[in-house]
């Protein structure tokens, strides 16, 4: 059976041209991408995809004739005239926050222009302000062509894939000699990356540090959970150092290395399964 492919058109930044994408997503890719917050950091670190990062970054072109495009630069004027829109928005859900003006009319404008999720309860005009000013310069931008996504990262050269759904830059192994090390050096300690973040989150929800809502939360649990991976993925030297200078509890070593006790744990039965 044959298998029906999407297609989608794209801007290529370099042909400056329009260019057909075909959508041949696997489940791994579909699971990843219906994950509210996982579909945006790197298997391997608390970095950003590749995709991640161009779906950030959306340009608009105008198309010319032959399939061609340019892009239409982001102007003073159009920087300025975005600016004077928003701020009337803005100004108009003050009115509506602050006095109750018309009939929940700043819950109707909470939904059309915000993201309710992201603004983690703060409903107050700063925070309108922090949603909508990209989103009415966006807009305002697209009044002089198409909003369009790239395929490919800017610092990406010709004849390289499409930006990684599951990878960073960094640890995308078809960039280079120096991103393939990245990725067989950290792609062995998947497992032991994947059961400390479970660690950092069960003690942060413990102890109420930690939202499974707030986006900040998940890179940082991420990043503090790779930060402890690179102090224990060659661990068994640093390990076994301290256990020749002196007789060491789990949790003391925890401490002397500054990660979790269950990080020094997973390192110690590394160490035991390398001597067998």
């Amino acid at each position: 059976m044959t298998k029906r492919l999407r297609t989608q058109d794209a801007f290529d930044p370099y042909y400056e041209r329009m260019t057909r994408q075909f959508e041949t997503s696997s489940d791994r890719i579909r699971t990843k991408l219906a994950d509210r917050y996982a579909w945006c950091f790197c298997e391997l670190c608390g970095n950003p995809t590749e995709y991640s990062a161009t779906v950030a970054a959306p340009r608009v072109i105008k198309r010319l004739e032959g399939g061609n495009a340019k892009t239409v630069p982001l102007t003073k004027k159009i920087y300025s005239d975005a600016q004077q829109k928003a701020q009337k928005i803005i100004d108009h859900y003050h009115i509506a926050n602050l006095k109750g003006k018309g009939s929940h009319e700043s819950s109707r404008m909470l939904m059309r222009y915000c993201d309710i999720s992201e603004m983690q309860g703060d409903y107050s005009t700063e925070g309108f302000k922090e949603q909508i000013e990209n989103r009415i310069l966006l807009a305002e931008w697209g009044r002089y062509g198409e909003i369009v996504w790239q395929t490919r990262l800017p610092s990406q050269v010709d004849g390289r894939k499409r930006p990684s759904k599951f990878y960073c830059e960094r640890h995308n192994p078809r960039r280079g000699p120096e991103s393939r090390r990245a990725y067989q050096r950290d792609r062995r300690f998947i497992s032991e990356y994947q059961r400390l973040i479970e660690v950092i989150w069960s003690d942060g929800i413990r102890t109420c540090t930690l939202s499974t809502w707030d986006f900040g939360d998940h890179h940082r649990v991420r990043r503090e959970a790779y930060r402890q991976l690179q102090a224990l993925k060659a661990p068994t030297s640093t390990i076994e150092t301290l256990l020749a200078k002196e007789s060491m509890t789990q949790a003391e070593m925890a401490r002397r290395l500054g990660v979790s006790r269950q990080a020094v744990s997973a390192a110690l039965k590394r160490r035991s399964q390398k001597k067998q």
